[in-house]
C-alpha cells in the first residue's frame, strides 16, 4: 500500500510539472539578441546588447518557475537579407520565442514583418527608424529604447531656441539617416528656421571632406550629422580638422549616445549636444545598472544596452506573471504593465507600440570640465518628457490605430 501510494504521489508531482511547463513552448524560453556584431554599429550595440540581456536573465535565476531561460545571438551585418535568414531559422527552427535589439533600421523593418507573420515578439533597442510605430507598426513588435522622432524634434527644438536658423544636413542614405533628416526638417520648418542643404553619404563612410566643405560655404549655422556610430565619430573629427569648433558653425549629432562621445574624446567632443534614452548617473538605479554592465564589460552601457537590459526584464516579467510565453499573453501584458526598472521608473507601452519614457538632453564635457572617471563624460542639460519626445498618436500613421 505504502508502495502504491508513493507512486502516485510521484506520478501526481509529475503530472503538475509537466502541466506547469506544458505553458512554456518546448519547455524553455529562448531569447535571440540579433544585433550588429561586427560593423559601425556594433560599440553600440553589440556584445554589449547581448551582456545587457544575460543580465536581465541572471536576475530571474536563470530561470522562470523552474523553465531555463536560454540566450542565443547573431550578427546581421547590417544586411535585411542577412537579418531574415537568421530571424527565420531562429522562429521556425529554434523556436526562439522572442527576438531583441536589431541595431540596424533596415534589418529592423525586415524582422518585424516576418515576426508578426510567425506570431512571436521583437523588443527593437539599437535601430533609430520611427516607421516601427508609424506606417510600419506591428501588434508583435515594441520600440523600446528611442527613435529618430523623439531625438530628431527634441534636438531640433533645442538648437532653434537657442540660435539655431540655417542648417545644413549630411545623412546616412539609409532608413534611419532618411527618417532623422525628415522629422528634423519638419520641426525646423515650424520653428521659423531654413535648411540650405542636405547631403547624403552611404554607411561606412571615410571621407567626409567634400561634404564639409560644403557646409562651411553655405552660410550654415548649425551642420548636423544625421549618422551615428563609427560615421559620426568620423565625420566630427575630420570637421575638427576643418577648424569647425562651433564658434560659427555648431555641430548636432541628434541620434548619437555616450559611447559615441567617448569614442571621439574630450578634444574633439566637447560641447556637442545629443539627445540620449539613458543617462548613467541619472539617479541610484541608473548607476547600479551601470556599475553591473561595468563589472562584465569594462566599460558603460549605451542608451541601446541599458533599452536591451530593460526590454529583457521586463519581457520576462510578462512571462512570469501570464504563466505561459504565449506571445498575445505577454504582449497583452507588456502594454498593461508599467515598466519600472534601473532604465526608466515608468515606462508604458502604447497602443502602437512604442515604449514611453524620458528622454534627455545631453552636453558633452571638455578636458577642463570636472570629471569622476573615464566615462563621466556627458551631463545632463534638460529632461524632455516622453509626451513632448515622441510622436503623438494623433499624428501616427499607425494602422493599429485605426
Amino acid at each position: 500500500m505504502k508502495r502504491i501510494l508513493r507512486t502516485c504521489v510521484l506520478a501526481f508531482g509529475t503530472l503538475l510539472a509537466g502541466v506547469a511547463s506544458a505553458q512554456m513552448s518546448d519547455n524553455v524560453i529562448k531569447i535571440g539578441v540579433l544585433t550588429d556584431m561586427s560593423g559601425p554599429f556594433s560599440h553600440q550595440t553589440g556584445a554589449g546588447s547581448v551582456a545587457a540581456a544575460q543580465m536581465a536573465i541572471d536576475e530571474f535565476g536563470g530561470n522562470i518557475g523552474g523553465v531555463p531561460i536560454v540566450l542565443v545571438s547573431a550578427d546581421h551585418q547590417n544586411k535585411p537579407d542577412v537579418g531574415l535568414n537568421i530571424a527565420r531559422r531562429w522562429l521556425d527552427v529554434e523556436q526562439v520565442d522572442a527576438i531583441v535589439d536589431l541595431g540596424s533600421s533596415a534589418v529592423a523593418l525586415a524582422v518585424q514583418e516576418l515576426v508578426k507573420e510567425k506570431n512571436r515578439v521583437v523588443l527593437f533597442s539599437g535601430p533609430g527608424t520611427d516607421r516601427l510605430t508609424n506606417d510600419s507598426c506591428s501588434p508583435n513588435g515594441i520600440h523600446w529604447t528611442y527613435d529618430t522622432y523623439a531625438t530628431g524634434r527634441s534636438m531640433a527644438n533645442a538648437v532653434s531656441a537657442s540660435g539655431g536658423t540655417k542648417w545644413f544636413f549630411i545623412g546616412m542614405d539609409s532608413a534611419f539617416g532618411r527618417s532623422l533628416v525628415e522629422v528634423m526638417t519638419k520641426t525646423i520648418a515650424t520653428r521659423g528656421g531654413q535648411v540650405v542643404g542636405t547631403i547624403w553619404h552611404p554607411t561606412g563612410n571615410n571621407d567626409y571632406s567634400s561634404f564639409i566643405m560644403q557646409a562651411q560655404a553655405s552660410g550654415a549655422n548649425v551642420l548636423v550629422f544625421a549618422n551615428s556610430g563609427t560615421d559620426f565619430v568620423r565625420a566630427v573629427k575630420q570637421a575638427r580638422e576643418f577648424g569647425i569648433k562651433g564658434d560659427t558653425l555648431r555641430i548636432v549629432g541628434p541620434a548619437i549616445t555616450m559611447v559615441d562621445i567617448l569614442a571621439l574624446g574630450r578634444e574633439d567632443a566637447e560641447g556637442l549636444h545629443y539627445i540620449d534614452a539613458f543617462y548613467w548617473d541619472l539617479n541610484d538605479g541608473t548607476r547600479q545598472l551601470a556599475r553591473e554592465f561595468n563589472r562584465r564589460r569594462g566599460s558603460n552601457p549605451g542608451q541601446a544596452h541599458a533599452g536591451v537590459y530593460s526590454a529583457v526584464r521586463s519581457y520576462l516579467k510578462a512571462i512570469e506573471a501570464a504563466k505561459t510565453d504565449s506571445a498575445a499573453a505577454v504582449l497583452k501584458n507588456l502594454h498593461e504593465m508599467t515598466i519600472s526598472d534601473n532604465f526608466t521608473p515608468s515606462g508604458r507601452v502604447r497602443r502602437d507600440g512604442r515604449m514611453m519614457h524620458e528622454m534627455y538632453l545631453m552636453r558633452a564635457k571638455g578636458p577642463a570640465d570636472p570629471s569622476t572617471a573615464p566615462w563621466d563624460a556627458v551631463s545632463l542639460v534638460t529632461r524632455v518628457a516622453a509626451d513632448d519626445a515622441f510622436r503623438p498618436l494623433a499624428e501616427s500613421a499607425c494602422p493599429l490605430l485605426r
